[in-house]
């Protein structure tokens, strides 16, 4: 006896189409060259703070921690930014106004999907990113940094935050060479405020306290408190969170798929 009952293959197809988008975008991120500029920035940061370190040795008065311990939870951050600001919003505003976004609206395949893509593929370099720069860190320079699941949550958050954010620029901008000035002129605030240039020990007073609650600001720290081991202030977490729920709320809000 035979049955007319067939396995359905729909999940194989899905699967199929959505691995096609994760190389369609990854080819597209390699001609917007971003996924370089988030991996190359970082490192060529590390080797410099480490070579300020050499010259510099000993600790950052106020800190207890060196050059090198010190900022590398900072370059860590803005390896985030180079890819969630430089990337993400003028992917989107490109697909967008190319009307891929609305192509893809007429296929089987729901728009949706191709933000998951676009999302995951960023979070692959993201992850590659953060492994490359702590490895660097601790191999090749020697610094005592750990890595723990607190770690990788917060990381996580932080990534969160920054491709949140992103999302919102894509979503109101109203072209992709709208997005690109617009990410370009928070890229510098959102480095100024993780530490890059000073860090909130340095400076103190409200201007600390500025840094400390700015999402770039709250990412570093508590990434700082993590690479060694320590649980991060729940201020830190709370700041993180809140912004990555309002960031979201608010791409969710205005995003156009056409």
């Amino acid at each position: 006896m035979t049955s007319d009952v067939r396995p359905s293959r729909t999940p194989d197809r899905r699967r199929g189409a959505f691995a096609e988008l994760l190389r369609v975008q990854w080819h597209l991120a390699l001609r917007q060259r971003y996924i370089f500029t988030g991996l190359g920035l970082p490192t060529g940061l590390l080797v410099v703070f480490w070579g300020i370190g050499l010259l510099n040795p000993g600790q950052v008065a106020g800190s207890g921690l060196t050059i090198l311990e010190l900022w590398t939870p900072t370059i860590l951050v803005v390896s985030y930014i180079a890819i969630g600001m430089l990337g993400v919003p003028a992917t989107f505003a490109r697909d967008r106004e190319i009307g891929w976004l609305r192509r893809v609206s007429t296929t089987p395949i729901p728009p949706s999907r191709l933000l998951a893509a676009q999302l995951l593929l960023n979070l692959i370099v993201a992850a590659v990113a953060t492994a490359f720069l702590l490895v660097v860190a601790v191999v090749f320079f020697g610094a005592p940094l750990t890595v723990g699941i607190e770690f990788v949550g917060v990381a996580l958050l932080a990534i969160a935050e920054m491709f949140s954010l992103g999302l919102v620029v894509a979503a109101i901008a109203p072209s992709q060479q709208a997005a690109e000035y617009m990410a370009g002129g928070l890229v510098f605030p959102l480095m100024f405020l993780s530490g890059l240039w000073v860090q909130p020990v340095q400076v103190g007073g409200p201007l600390a306290t500025i840094m400390y609650y700015s999402p770039t600001g709250a990412a570093v720290r508590a990434l700082l408190y993590s690479v060694f081991n320590a649980t991060p202030p729940y201020t830190t977490i709370v700041t993180m969170a809140v912004y990555s729920v309002l960031f979201t709320f608010l791409a969710v809000r205005y995003f156009r798929w056409e």
